[in-house]
């Protein structure tokens, strides 16, 4: 597992921001935040994080629109992207985000468990054989 990979923390509320990138770094993971799609897309490109946890809903672009636009970049394509949302949690909103190219998809509310769940499976070593 890659403990010591970069995640990028993208989420608009400050209060649910932190409260994840709590959560991660006391499972060993180093952690970016960004409030966001702009500044999301900047720093993907620039620090190339392991996974980004990716709001759905962001202040200037979608969270969908943002993931569309990393997974189209060649230089960013590569990077794993977990949709979270408190707002978009239908199976239609959870089909429209892993469509536009997200790995995963958590709808709040979720327990610290099930994210650093998903964050080591993605990021297990068995997953970059596919």
């Amino acid at each position: 597992m890659h403990q010591s990979s970069v995640i990028l923390n993208v989420d608009d509320n400050d209060g649910a921001r932190h409260a994840k990138t709590r959560l991660l770094m006391n499972a060993g993971f180093r952690v970016s935040e960004a409030a966001d799609g702009e500044s999301a897309l900047s720093m993907a490109a620039r620090e190339l994080p392991a996974l980004v946890l990716l709001d759905v809903k962001l202040p200037d672009i979608k969270g969908t629109d943002v993931c569309r636009r990393l997974k189209a970049d060649p230089v960013t394509a590569d990077i794993l992207i977990i949709h979270t949302s408190a707002t978009y949690i239908r199976d239609e909103d959870r089909l429209t985000a892993l469509d536009s190219g997200a790995d995963g998809y958590l709808a709040a509310p979720f327990t610290p468990d099930d994210l650093i769940a998903i964050v080591r499976g993605l990021l297990a070593p068995a997953h970059s054989a596919y």
